[in-house]
């Protein structure tokens, strides 16, 4: 009986107090509402008022979009014919998006392009990053960490079956924060 270890309450164990300290965090980083809002024109038609009603707002290639702690523009779309260490599958090409992303808050921010980015077919299947394809595409990743004030410009890469239509980046700043951007891409 000597040797009988005491168990702590929960309150006194390590494992607790991080969880107490990861959602008092999320509750303080999601508590302001982030919606997306255009900050420069460009040649593009007005948008229709039902999509400006809606928290996620449709914005077109080279729009420069800003959010709560990022100012998000897609410069150009392009595709990729590869090279000769990578190649899209039979059938396929790598679509290429060029971003840009401006830190605008006060503190270094993470980017993670496999978190904050996806691209979408028109029935909202998402498609498949591609590594191989960054590579052929000789462009800059969209990760790191950007310091207030600077930008990161990079490429976001996806293969998909030759000729498909209605494409659409999506880029979320946050999963702690509301608001989304959705670029269509062609």
């Amino acid at each position: 009986m000597a040797n009988e270890k005491i168990k702590k309450p929960f309150y006194k164990k390590w494992w607790f107090w991080l969880i107490a300290v990861v959602v008092v965090i999320g509750g303080i980083a999601g508590g302001s509402r982030n919606d997306p809002k255009k900050v420069e024109k460009t040649s593009a038609t007005v948008q229709s008022k039902k999509e400006e009603n809606n928290k996620t707002k449709t914005f077109k290639v080279g729009d420069v979009v800003e959010l709560k702690d990022f100012k998000v523009t897609v410069n150009k779309v392009y595709t990729v014919n590869g090279d000769e260490f990578s190649k899209p599958k039979d059938g396929n090409e790598y679509i290429a998006v060029d971003c840009t992303l401006e830190n605008i808050s006060k503190e270094d921010k993470a980017v993670s392009s496999v978190t904050m980015f996806k691209v979408v077919d028109k029935d909202g299947r998402q498609c498949e990053y591609s590594v191989t394809g960054l590579a052929a595409a000789k462009a800059g990743q969209m990760d790191g960490t950007i310091a207030p004030g600077r930008k990161i410009t990079g490429a976001y890469v996806v293969e998909v079956p030759k000729g498909t239509t209605g494409l659409e980046l999506e880029f979320d700043g946050s999963l702690l924060s509301s608001g989304q951007v959705i670029v269509k891409l062609n």
